[in-house]
């Protein structure tokens, strides 16, 4: 299933090819992230020379507007949009802690949860979704 990841913001796809772009500041740092669109798959590439260790906790905003992305819910997350080729329209919320691997991806019917550090699939997520 094919994915356009959009700001939540602005509505600027930040998938325009492969990767997902995001503008991402640590400290005194700032560069573009780019990430994979497949849930799960937490590789990342960095700007040369950005320096970050495992618990950094990243400010994310949209490459286009420069909105930032930190969710309201939880500041240890961040968020996207997304619409699937099937029309179906939802959250990205994932962690803003380098090394933490929890994605999580919301619509009206469900939330489904990635990575090992995520909560248990079919929980109640920001009020949303099926309580289970």
């Amino acid at each position: 299933m094919k994915r356009s990841y959009l700001c939540p913001h602005c509505q600027a796809k930040l998938n325009p090819n492969v990767k997902i772009i995001l503008r991402a500041e640590l400290d005194d740092q700032r560069g573009l992230f780019l990430f994979s669109p497949m849930p799960g798959n937490y590789d990342v590439i960095l700007p040369d020379g950005f320096q970050i260790r495992k618990k950094d906790r990243v400010t994310f905003a949209c490459p286009a507007c420069g909105h930032a992305l930190t969710s309201v819910h939880d500041d240890t997350l961040a968020e996207i949009r997304f619409v699937s080729d099937s029309g179906t329209k939802g959250i990205v919320a994932f962690s803003r802690v380098f090394g933490r691997h929890a994605t999580y991806f919301i619509t009206e019917e469900q939330v489904q949860s990635y990575g090992e550090d995520a909560e248990p699939k079919g929980m109640n997520f920001f009020g949303v979704g099926p309580d289970t």
